[in-house]
């Protein structure tokens, strides 16, 4: 009950934002009529009233399209969109359009014969198969006889039951058990409303993504925490054909019937200052020489921008479908105005009239009368969409919520290409190793120009610069010089340096893009950014986050070769085989006490004798004094110990041990030194550690992440949407705010499997294994998601692989 309890609650405290108030009392009809090619089929019309709302907007699309690809093209389609209709109750309702369905025998006339479907559903047979089905003696048809979510119902042995008045007085399970009550329901095969993973190749007719939390385009994340879904790809592959086929359901020649009416509602007037500079700080950044303005504004008003824009027209003009003058930036406000349907095409117009970059600037409409929802978050979703169809362009979305005696609550997005070819790339340094060698390692493999900045560690003073910006009293620069102008691309790893990220981010106006690693780095959320995190991390997964097996590093052959040279003489020139052995320490999830290192010290230095080996040992920042102290007396004296020592403090010969090793042994907690020792190429052992005593926090920490995956079932057997304790739970994972624990057997056990490392056994043998590199098929992954070349001219479809592909030669 928690997302209906939260949404009552906002309705109540605000009015139902989220939902147009059309005062529709009739669906919107889409007709797919014969293809021209064919001769018409004198079968009747295939009749789908399609359950829908604003949220809904790429699965209604989606819906649609699945349906044009495999349609009979002899028959008439009609489609009707069930949204937003008054005299309905829907503060209870879990989606926008739950008792819509059970209006469709009034709406039918009580005639004939009409499909229900919701609109997160798609066809992968032939809806008119459905359509024809014997149903003997039944009014209705579904799977069983409390799951209406797709239906062949009968109109006229249903319109007594199933009318304008029940839809809208009384609740869906009541008008279910009338139905049954008065013996018309009968049964449907399951093929026709196979749920998430009950999706069975060849036997389904039509996939239903059931599990609110899982739909794989993330309708409403302000409710739901959402997790990967078994036939996601499925509905993705759909939506992309859709994308490469150019459909809309509707379009500039076909608009909605209420849009000329709607948009002519509004008059020219004065903009605010603040809606002119976010115009004039794109035209500024992109360099612009034309421009075209849709919109309300007064003309006269934009002289502000500098260079009048050449086109100034109301967003109206776009229904003609003519072809336009491309320009070099179109901006555009006003769009509240417009019928939500309309938005998505709207949108691809000002993309396909731009060269370079579109910005639109929205004021959330929460009237009366207003034809969009007023979230931001549908607007961004608005905006990525129409900005993935057209890849080159760049976008920006300002978004201002009015707040009574108050400044404006402004939103600030940007996406799609950025616009330079050669970005300026910042790293910032983290004052840890494993966090510097992930950032460097990954920006300067980017290509571009990389200026690094050190972030101090001084929490405090960036507590204080966050509260300063929080209150409107931010100074022009953060702490360690970060201030204009801003980079293009911001790189980095650990907490610290992403709350760094974010305040630049924030500074310029959402033009800076972020790439954040690792646990610490935080969520990307709604927003062009980019996360980076281990398979093994087992966060919740995100579109604009990609998955690795290990994190990013520095070591690469041009860097062991410089190494080589640099520390020619680290071991004996007799030495027959030389064995590093990289030691971490304790962490929060694992511990190495003076007695574990002692053991494990013994162990690894009779391997290396019983090889004929030289072992050299090298602790880490995080090796306890008396671990290292067990670990030397435990040494032989023919071996080498070589203490951590910070890196002002001397000459760090780390890469060249890496450089001189025939075989490496490294403990097995820091995903960091078994990155950078994989990548040598050279045979790799891994001594895994014992977990630690988990303090309070993490016990704290594993009870919240055991609630947020407990999943409830319904009586069909579906995985329930989240509420209440498990939502609160799945939210704090999600946020970071407790994280599970990395499963780091499991990483090891992938290594294992991809021949690039073997568990710490018995004995210390040689073999060729591949080096690991994941680090260029990172950056090749996030320059295609920036929509930028590589190095090298390429530009990479950010589809094209699966993201946690493995990268190994």
């Amino acid at each position: 009950m928690a997302i209906r309890t939260k949404r009552v609650i906002e309705t109540f405290l605000a009015g139902d934002l989220r939902h147009a108030e059309s005062a529709q009392t009739r669906p919107l009809c889409l007709t797919l009529p014969p293809k021209p090619d064919v001769t018409a089929s004198d079968k009747p019309p295939v009749r789908i009233f399609l359950g829908t709302e604003a949220f809904q907007f790429r699965a209604e699309r989606t819906f649609v399209w699945s349906i044009e690809r495999v349609r009979d093209p002899a028959r008439t389609y009609e489609i009707y969109l069930m949204k937003d209709f008054t005299g309905f109750e829907r503060r209870l309702w879990l989606t926008g359009f739950t008792n819509y369905r059970f209006l469709i025998p009034e709406l039918a006339g009580g005639r004939g014969r009409a499909i229900y479907n919701d609109a997160d559903q798609i066809y992968l047979h032939d809806p008119a198969e459905l359509f024809d089905l014997d149903m003997g003696d039944a009014g209705v048809l579904s799977i069983n006889d409390r799951d209406t979510s797709v239906m062949l119902i009968d109109c006229e042995k249903m319109i007594d039951l199933w009318n304008g008045q029940t839809a809208r007085k009384v609740g869906n399970r009541e008008l279910e058990k009338r139905m049954r009550d008065a013996g018309l329901w009968g049964d449907l095969d399951n093929g026709w409303n196979a749920r998430d993973a009950e999706y069975v190749p060849g036997e389904s007719h039509l996939v239903h993504y059931t599990t609110i939390h899982s739909q794989p385009w993330r309708p409403t994340p302000q409710d739901f925490v959402y997790r990967d879904n078994p036939a996601g790809e499925i509905w993705a592959s759909i939506e992309r054909e859709a994308d490469a086929a150019g459909f809309q359901v509707f379009g500039p020649r076909h608009p909605t019937p209420d849009f000329a009416a709607r948009a002519s509602q509004r008059r020219f007037e004065t903009p605010p200052a603040s809606r002119l500079a976010d115009f004039k700080r794109l035209i500024d950044d992109a360099g612009a020489e034309s421009m075209a303005y849709y919109g309300y504004d007064r003309p006269e008003s934009l002289y502000a921008l500098g260079d009048t824009p050449r086109i100034i027209a109301r967003p109206e003009s776009l229904a003609d479908g003519a072809e336009r003058e491309p320009v070099d930036i179109v901006a555009a406000d006003g769009l509240a105005q417009l019928p939500d349907p309309d938005v998505a095409w709207v949108l691809d117009s000002l993309f396909a009239q731009a060269r370079r970059a579109v910005i639109v600037a929205v004021t959330m409409d929460d009237s009366a009368h207003r034809a969009t929802p007023a979230d931001q978050i549908w607007w961004y979703q608005q905006l990525e969409a129409a900005g993935r169809r057209a890849p080159t362009r760049h976008w920006r979305l300002v978004v201002r919520k009015p707040r009574l005696g108050r400044r404006p609550k402004v939103w600030r997005w940007s996406g799609g290409a950025l616009l330079s070819t050669t970005p300026r790339v910042w790293a910032l340094l983290h004052y840890k190793t494993g966090h510097r060698s992930q950032t460097l390692g990954l920006a300067e493999t980017l290509g571009w120009q990389v200026e690094r900045k050190e972030v101090a560690r001084a929490p405090l003073r960036y507590g204080l610069a966050m509260a300063r910006d929080i209150l409107g009293m931010g100074s022009a620069a953060w702490p360690g010089d970060l201030k204009a102008p801003w980079p293009d691309v911001v790189v980095a790893s650990g907490w610290l340096p992403a709350i760094a990220a974010r305040a630049i981010s924030q500074r310029s106006g959402a033009a800076s893009r972020l790439v954040l690693m690792g646990r610490r780095g935080g969520r990307v959320g709604e927003s062009q950014d980019i996360a980076v995190v281990c398979r093994h991390f087992r966060l919740p997964p995100n579109p604009r986050q990609i998955e690795t097996i290990l994190p990013p590093n520095k070591v690469a052959p041009s860097q062991l070769a410089a190494a080589r040279e640099r520390w020619p003489d680290l071991f004996s020139s007799a030495a027959e085989r030389r064995i590093v052995w990289l030691v971490g320490g304790d962490n929060a999830q694992h511990a190495l006490d003076a007695e574990t290192a002692g053991e494990l010290t013994g162990r690894v230095q009779a391997q290396a004798d019983a090889a004929g080996g030289e072992l050299a040992v090298l602790t880490s920042r995080r090796t306890r004094t008396e671990a290292a102290e067990a670990i030397r007396q435990r040494l032989a004296s023919a071996s080498t110990f070589v203490p951590w020592e910070p890196a002002e403090q001397g000459d760090n010969p780390y890469l060249g041990y890496l450089a001189a090793a025939d075989i490496l042994v490294v403990t097995g907690e820091s995903e960091s030194m078994i990155a950078e020792a994989v990548a040598t190429g050279k045979p790799v052992y891994i001594a895994p550690l014992p977990e630690a005593k988990p303090n309070l926090r993490r016990r704290i920490a594993d009870w919240v992440v055991t609630q947020a995956e407990h999943d409830r079932f319904n009586a069909r057997g579906s995985r329930r949407p989240q509420e209440g304790l498990q939502y609160a739970c799945a939210r704090l994972v999600d946020r970071r705010v407790l994280l599970p624990r990395r499963d780091m057997a499991a990483l090891h056990e992938a290594l294992v499997t991809h021949g690039v490392a073997r568990l710490l056994g018995g004995e210390l043998e040689s073999w060729s294994p591949p080096a690991w590199h994941e680090t260029e098929w990172l950056a090749q992954r996030i320059r295609a998601m920036l929509r930028l070349p590589d190095p090298e001219g390429r530009v990479v479809d950010v589809d094209a692989e699966p993201i946690a592909a493995v990268r190994a030669g």
